[in-house]
């Protein structure tokens, strides 16, 4: 089961970042970066939080709150 957790806590994060990647026009890499760095990155990973549960887009709003993205 923790397997299957990690590969799509995985999966949510890459939906995330390249959507964050398309609406800041940067690439995936630089905002990968970024997000992993933040708190929201580190939430994901965070088997406790559940964030990644919500999908990529409750992720992306997450991350945008934290970085104070429109």
């Amino acid at each position: 089961m923790k397997n299957r957790n990690a590969i799509a806590m995985d999966l949510i994060t890459k939906m995330a970042v390249e959507q964050l990647a398309r609406e800041q026009y940067k690439s995936t890499e630089e905002v990968l970066i970024s997000f992993m760095e933040s708190n929201t990155g580190r939430m994901v990973y965070d088997d406790s939080t559940k964030l990644w549960w919500d999908g990529p887009a409750a992720v992306v709003q997450e991350y945008k709150a934290e970085m104070k993205i429109g």
